[in-house]
């Protein structure tokens, strides 16, 4: 298990997610500014501000917390996780806050960890999606519209000027992202140093999860953002997968004058590639279920079914290009693109809600040891 957060803490505080917003919010600053005032480690609770430098309130009058801590000098090591991007999401907003609770208890290996970086936790990104429990698209007005938060897989593709809010973080016009995601968007550039890495906590909670990806594991994606002649050059390449081709690909990497064949033989020298690969087997390491990219071959027969572009293995995804050629940006892209960060995000299929909060404290515990530490696993 990640040894980021006892086990006992989550037992203790797993019943926060059955209460209303308010009362969330208010235990959450209260739990905040306690561990606060016994932490070695500097940090702030605050709520996100506007562009006056009032408090931020969304159309339903919700404020934003943002939960900060590590050296403030250090902000050019700027790591930022985010959660609750669509409102019916809910559980990786107790992930977060318990991350940051854990790193408030200090510690010698999280003090020295935190005197290299600054962590910047926006554990509840849509306070009017938790309230009603729905996921927010944005109109072309820049107004937020709401549905249930079980929807198709196609639910990011602009319908009739509708997008999911987190594909329109990357809108050209500021003025059609919505308040929201511009007050968002401002009190991140803002900061006084830069974002080195961006990371969006999510759960599949569709229909096609409860039937198809049920127990499914953790995956994560990755927003690297190539080059077009890379991209076409890696998609022509072949992605290994039978048991077969996975001994050429051992065979082919260890005797490099045999040209590339596979994708993963080139992808591997991307140092984010290489990143993300530890931080999947940090939390393999925990002993927390990976998704398998098997799990998705038996679909690859049936005509309706389109495998996923530029696919690494084992649960990992290079989501960059194909939302790229699509004229898709996320928040992830949005933020690489404007501070050169690595982003990624993850899924959380249908599992208990312990199970899917201890694999998001993996990827996050995961994350700082090999970004700031350079840890490999």
């Amino acid at each position: 298990m990640p040894v980021l957060v006892d086990p006992a803490l989550l037992g203790t505080h797993l019943g926060l997610l059955e209460r209303g917003y308010e009362d969330f919010l208010e235990a959450m600053e209260t739990l905040a500014l306690e561990y606060l005032s016994r932490s070695p480690v500097p940090g702030r609770f605050l709520f996100l501000p506007d562009a006056t430098g009032n408090e931020f309130r969304t159309a339903g009058g919700r404020r934003i917390p943002v939960l900060e801590i590590g050296n403030p000098e250090a902000r050019e090591n700027t790591l930022v996780f985010e959660a609750t991007c669509h409102g019916g999401e809910k559980v990786h907003s107790l992930t977060l806050f318990l991350a940051f609770l854990a790193l408030c208890q200090g510690g010698s290996e999280w003090e020295t960890l935190l005197e290299r970086a600054y962590c910047v936790f926006l554990p509840v990104m849509d306070p009017d999606g938790w309230h009603k429990e729905t996921r927010a698209y944005v109109d072309r007005s820049g107004e937020e519209v709401r549905t249930p938060v079980v929807v198709s897989m196609n639910h990011i593709r602009n319908f009739f000027g509708w997008e999911d809010a987190n594909a329109a973080f990357g809108r050209k016009t500021v003025a059609t992202r919505g308040r929201r995601i511009q007050a968002l968007q401002q009190y991140l550039l803002s900061q006084p140093g830069n974002i080195r890495v961006y990371s969006s906590l999510h759960e599949t909670v569709t229909l096609e999860s409860e039937y198809v990806y049920k127990n499914a594991g953790i995956m994560i994606f990755l927003h690297e953002r190539l080059a077009p002649e890379e991209y076409e050059r890696i998609a022509r390449l072949r992605y290994h997968l039978t048991f077969c081709e996975k001994v050429e690909y051992f065979l082919r990497s260890r005797f490099p004058f045999f040209p590339p064949k596979y994708r993963g033989e080139v992808l591997m020298h991307y140092p984010s590639v290489q990143k993300t690969l530890a931080i999947r087997n940090f939390i393999r390491k925990c002993g927390l279920p990976i998704f398998q990219d098997a799990f998705e071959a038996a679909f690859r027969e049936i005509p309706f079914f389109m495998e996923r572009d530029l696919p690494v293995f084992e649960g990992i995804y290079l989501i960059g290009p194909i939302f790229q050629k699509a004229g898709i940006a996320l928040a992830p892209d949005f933020y690489q693109y404007h501070t050169g960060c690595t982003g990624r995000t993850i899924e959380t299929f249908a599992q208990r809600k312990e199970l899917r909060i201890l694999q998001g404290l993996a990827f996050v515990e995961g994350t700082l040891r090999v970004e700031v530490k350079g840890e490999r696993f």
